[in-house]
């Protein structure tokens, strides 16, 4: 996590410990696909539109939270409805995840100015410590079409021979 992320959510969200990142640490090397752009756009999403009708149904939230978070809320719409493309998967993939981390630091603003969320707070996946066998999935992933294009750089050497 760069420091001015760290500074801005320290500052912001008094829960949150100096230094400490509620989405935790993702690996440096990965492979995504467009698919899992999508799945992970389509498991947040709820969470924004139920905190979309949590924020229009509080009358006691400050003005400027509420226009932050419509801003915010008006971006991810933005964002979820862009084509995924594999020219710029891993950004996208980034984008939705810093997304899915600011939307928990919302919701925890929004439910300290005493508005409940029409939905419990979301908890970003960590790529690291996922359950059960869905932590190699990506590692599994990069194995097979790493076999793939040696199958077929072989298979073509075979047919230029």
């Amino acid at each position: 996590m760069n420091s001015m992320r760290r500074a801005y959510l320290t500052r912001n969200s008094p829960s949150m410990e100096t230094g400490a990142d509620p989405c935790g640490s993702k690996p440096f090397v990965r492979f995504v696909t467009p698919s899992d752009v999508r799945d992970l756009k389509n498991r947040v999403d709820p969470f924004v539109v139920a905190t979309d009708a949590s924020v229009a149904a509080c009358a006691g939230l400050p003005a400027a939270i509420a226009a932050g978070w419509t801003a915010f809320s008006k971006n991810w719409r933005d964002f979820y409805n862009e084509d995924e493309s594999w020219f710029h998967t891993a950004a996208q993939m980034g984008q939705a995840e810093a997304y899915e981390c600011d939307l928990l630091h919302w919701q925890q603003t929004i439910q300290a100015n005493k508005c409940g969320t029409g939905a419990p707070l979301i908890t970003p996946e960590d790529a690291g410590g996922a359950a059960g066998g869905a932590q190699w999935a990506g590692t599994i992933k990069v194995v097979a079409i790493s076999g793939a294009v040696v199958a077929v750089a072989l298979g073509l050497r075979a047919v230029m021979r």
